[in-house]
């Protein structure tokens, strides 16, 4: 593990049983195959073809990714094709998304009463880059092969950073490990339950990356869930470096394997998330034995300058108080309450059960609701990636859905959790991970470039035309602005004169193929 995360990793060896008590269940054998998933159009989708991360949660404490560079293509392709075989006496395989439910809801094909039926202490998911299938020698062999619909894929990463505000510190020239570099490949993903099996699984790996000169590692990247000490033991939380409670709003995917609190929004259609005949904006690839099934994430790798942040929200305490911003910045205090809930607290008096805490609208189709941001502001981060029933670009329609531009992220931290008896320390923190979804144009792109960069998403909503997302913008210190609106035709509270926060280290554009898009790859010989 990288050395930042040795802390963590040592804790959690330690408290072992933490992780099992928050991230999973007791260990039960499958008995029967998971029936498919329907979506209501009578098209079942197949979770036995679908890499798992892309419909679940796996909720496992750490993770690492390997970065990878072609070597000899044939035995690329074979080794690639071993991860599918079934063995897994042979080599580890690819995680699909059936067959157990562990530290997320049963869905619809579980019994809820049943303990998870296979309780593994690994998953392993894998991501190909354009210039990965050019070096797997795909294109020269199936001259049919065609992504007609996904130019920003075939494109990549670097050529599109500008798009999405990868600019000055965050462009491509400065990330690291050779992203962006074209000889990015493929990345593979090895989650755990615990070092031990972290250790185990990665040096099964990277043996077999080197078997025949198939892969050469060229980068790797840890992740952990933060810890915290309660009562002198070491416990995992699900709480990110700038201090807020994550993963309470997820994205509910009609007839999918997870089952999420309700949250007012319309579930999002399967084809935006797994490659589909019925999708309404783009052609599956082909040939279909490897565009079918499959799904396209962008990994990123975002720094978060904690340092900053905590001396911005101290730096304004005479226009507000610091908790307070920090929560109209985000659109939710820190410890996951919404301010379209309780605009004053984070701890509303008779609380609110954690399962209403993503139940919320902020425009009602009556045009009722938050539409002026007096309780979270129309710019917060919160409400730029996800602006629910808002009429924004793309949706104009209050109370309307903003379905077709949704994203589902997997990601850990990385880096050990912030002291702030120590600030500067040195020691670079951040968040890596995926950015699933089916169309990268339409959907990473659109809301990085539209939502979140961008001054006029809000509609009829007239922001400041130098505002971009107060948390995730990429800002400059001479125009950057976050108005806080106030209520009984009060002067808005105005922060001018923030950096941006966060800078992207690394970035990848992925396809994630299918079990049967992996043994057509393999098959190629």
């Amino acid at each position: 593990m990288s050395r930042d995360n040795e802390a963590q990793a040592s804790a959690a060896k330690e408290g072992g049983s933490f992780f099992r008590g928050l991230f999973g269940r007791v260990k039960h054998e499958v008995t029967e195959r998971e029936p498919r998933s329907g979506d209501g159009s009578g098209n079942p989708l197949d979770l036995g073809d679908i890499q798992g991360f892309i419909l679940r949660g796996y909720r496992m404490p750490m993770v690492r990714h390997f970065l990878l560079s072609v070597g000899d293509p044939a035995a690329a392709r074979k080794l690639l094709g071993r991860f599918v075989n079934g063995n897994e006496s042979d080599v580890p395989q690819i995680t699909t998304a059936e067959d157990w439910h562990v530290g997320f809801e049963p869905g619809p094909g579980d019994n809820p009463a049943d303990a998870p039926r296979r309780k593994p202490d690994y998953c392993l998911n894998l991501g190909i880059t354009w210039p990965g299938l050019i070096a797997l020698e795909i294109k020269q062999r199936v001259p049919s092969l065609s992504f007609k619909s996904f130019g920003a894929f075939v494109a990549g990463a670097a050529e599109r950073a500008k798009l999405v505000g990868d600019t000055g510190e965050s462009a491509p020239q400065h990330w690291i490990g050779g992203f962006g570099k074209g000889s990015d490949h493929v990345l593979v993903t090895l989650h755990a339950m615990s070092p031990q099996a972290m250790t185990s699984y990665s040096d099964r790996l990277v043996a077999l990356f080197a078997e025949g000169g198939a892969f050469r590692e060229i980068w790797r990247g840890d992740g952990m869930a933060l810890m915290e000490m309660r009562d002198g033991e070491p416990v995992p939380t699900f709480k990110v470096h700038f201090g807020y409670t994550d993963g309470i709003s997820m994205t509910t995917i009609r007839g999918g394997p997870e089952r999420y609190p309700p949250d007012h929004q319309q579930p999002c259609e399967p084809w935006l998330f797994v490659l589909r005949d019925e999708a309404e904006n783009y052609f599956v690839p082909e040939p279909r034995e490897l565009g079918l099934n499959g799904s396209f994430a962008v990994f990123k790798m975002i720094e978060t300058d904690v340092v900053k942040f905590e001396n911005y929200l101290q730096s304004n305490k005479d226009k507000i108080d610091p908790e307070l911003l920090a929560a109209k910045i985000c659109g939710r205090w820190r410890n996951g309450v919404p301010l379209v809930l309780s605009p004053e607290t984070d701890s509303p008096s008779g609380g609110i059960q954690p399962e209403q805490l993503n139940n919320f609208e902020y425009v009602n189709a009556d045009g009722s609701g938050d539409p002026r941001g007096l309780r979270c502001p129309v710019g917060a981060h919160m409400r730029r990636i996800n602006p629910r029933g808002q009429p924004v670009t793309g949706q104009g329609q209050p109370g309307g859905s903003n379905n077709t531009h949704r994203l589902i992220r997997r990601g850990l931290p990385y880096g050990p959790v912030y002291d702030p008896s120590q600030p500067y320390d040195g020691i670079e923190r951040g968040l890596l991970g995926y950015f699933i979804n089916s169309s990268i144009e339409n959907q990473y792109e659109f809301v990085l470039g539209h939502w979140v960069n961008d001054s006029e998403f809000a509609g009829s909503v007239r922001l400041n035309p130098k505002s971009k997302d107060p948390m995730i913008g990429t800002q400059d210190p001479a125009e950057s602005i976050f108005v806080i609106p106030q209520a009984a035709g009060a002067a808005p509270t105005k922060l001018t004169g923030f950096s941006s926060f966060v800078t992207t280290r690394a970035s990848a554009y992925c396809f994630l193929p299918s079990v049967t898009a992996i043994k057509f790859i393999a098959g190629l010989g």
